[in-house]
C-alpha cells in the first residue's frame, strides 16, 4: 500500500474517532442538579426567616446562610425564591422586600423595597429584562427591571389577593385567591403589561404547575367554612387545567378537602399536599393516582425532575427548627435534615 494512502486512511480514522457524540447524551453534557435553596418563613412578625442550602455534591445542609454571609437577618416571613441567571430573588413577604443574592457567593446584591406594605408573595421572570411580583394586599402585580434591579413604578391591577404566577405563550397567569373568596386567573400580555383575559377556575387558586404538554395545572384550595358558622361547609378544592394558547379551561377535577402546593415532577406526574399527606396526581388523566403517596403532615413540597427527588418540608411545631425530608419518586425516604423555622418553599439550582 502506498504511503499516501496509509496517511489518508489514518486521517479518516482519527477524524471519526474524535467526533463528538451526535446525540448529546453523554453524562457530561446532561443538565445536573447542583443544590436546593430552602426558604424558611420563620414566625410572622418575628423577623426570624432564614435561608438554607442543600448540596447534591456532598449531601449536606447549610442553615441560615443569608445571615452568616451578609451579617444581617433575611427578614420577616420570606415566602418564595426565584432563580434567574446568576441571581436569586427572595421575596420577603412581611418585610415587603425582595433580596437579590449572588448564587456564587450568596452575598446580597440589592434589596428591592416595595413601599406601602403591599405584601409581596411570588416573583416570576417574564422576559430577559423584566420580572413580575404579585402583591397580596395591593391586588396588583409590580414590574421589576432586571437590568437595574429596581421597580419600574408600573403596576398591573389583577384580581383579589394574587398568589403564584406562571409564564407561558408570552403571557403571565396570575392566580387570584381572594383568601378563599375569589376564583379567577388574570392573564397578562407580557409585551403590553396589561390584563387581556380573566379565566374562571375553582375557589381559592393558590398554586400552579406548567407540565411538559404546555398546560397549566392550577391548584384551587377551596373556600374554608366561615368562622363560627356551623352550617357553612365551605367548598372543595380542585385542579383546573388551562390551555395557555387558547386561554381556556380544558379540564377540571374536584379534590375533596383543601389541597395545597402542587409541583410537577416531569412526564405525567405531579404531587400536591392534602391533609398534610403527599398526593400523587396524573397530569395526563387529570386524576389522583395515589391519595396517600407519602403519609405525614407536611407544610411544603417541591419536585426535582432532573434528580428525580421529592423535597418535602415538615414545619414540626411551627416554633422550632423544621425538617427537610428527601424522597425518591418511588416514595422511599433518602435523607432527613434539620432546616430553619417553618420551611415553606424549595428552589433548585442546576448546571
Amino acid at each position: 500500500m502506498k504511503p499516501i494512502l496509509l496517511i489518508f486512511i489514518f486521517s479518516l480514522f482519527f477524524l471519526f474517532s474524535c467526533e463528538k457524540d451526535p446525540t448529546g447524551t453523554k453524562e457530561e453534557n446532561a443538565v445536573q442538579s447542583v443544590g436546593a435553596f430552602i426558604v424558611n418563613e420563620g414566625n410572622f412578625g418575628k423577623g426570624n426567616g432564614s435561608l438554607s442550602f442543600y448540596s447534591y455534591r456532598d449531601e449536606t445542609i447549610q442553615n441560615d446562610i443569608f445571615k452568616n454571609i451578609n451579617g444581617r437577618p433575611l427578614g420577616d416571613t420570606p415566602n418564595s425564591m426565584t432563580i434567574y441567571d446568576s441571581l436569586g430573588f427572595i421575596v420577603v413577604n412581611n418585610s415587603n422586600t425582595i433580596e437579590v443574592i449572588s448564587l456564587k457567593t450568596w452575598k446580597s446584591k440589592k434589596t428591592i423595597v416595595l413601599e406601602g406594605g403591599p405584601s409581596p408573595r411570588f416573583l416570576a421572570i417574564v422576559s430577559d429584562d423584566k420580572a413580575y411580583v404579585s402583591n397580596l394586599y395591593a391586588n396588583n402585580v409590580a414590574v421589576i427591571d432586571l437590568k437595574t434591579l429596581t421597580l419600574t413604578g408600573a403596576t398591573i391591577a389583577v384580581g383579589a389577593n394574587p398568589e403564584e404566577i406562571a409564564v407561558a405563550e408570552g403571557k403571565a397567569f396570575v392566580l387570584n385567591s381572594g383568601f378563599g373568596s375569589a376564583n379567577t386567573v388574570s392573564v397578562i400580555d407580557i409585551s403590553q403589561d396589561r390584563v387581556v383575559a380573566t379565566l374562571t377556575v375553582g375557589d381559592n387558586p393558590t398554586s400552579v404547575a406548567l407540565d411538559d404538554d404546555g398546560e397549566l395545572n392550577v391548584l384551587c384550595t377551596g373556600r374554608w367554612p366561615a368562622w363560627g358558622d356551623t352550617t357553612d361547609t365551605g367548598t372543595n378544592g380542585g385542579v383546573y387545567v388551562i390551555d395557555p394558547g387558547k386561554l381556556t379551561v380544558v379540564d377540571s377535577v374536584t379534590i375533596e378537602g383543601h389541597p395545597s402546593k402542587i409541583t410537577y415532577a416531569g412526564g405525567d406526574k405531579a404531587y400536591f399536599l392534602l391533609n398534610g399527606q403527599v398526593v400523587q396526581f396524573s397530569t395526563a388523566e387529570n386524576n389522583v393516582i395515589n391519595p396517600s403517596f407519602i403519609a405525614g403532615f407536611f407544610y411544603g413540597i417541591e419536585a426535582d425532575p432532573i434528580a428525580q427527588l421529592l423535597f418535602v418540608l415538615d414545619a414540626k411545631d411551627y416554633q422550632s427548627n423544621g425538617e427537610l425530608k428527601i424522597y425518591d419518586f418511588n416514595g422511599t425516604l433518602q435523607k432527613s435534615l434539620t432546616v430553619g423555622i417553618i420551611p415553606g418553599a424549595v428552589t433548585f439550582v442546576y448546571e
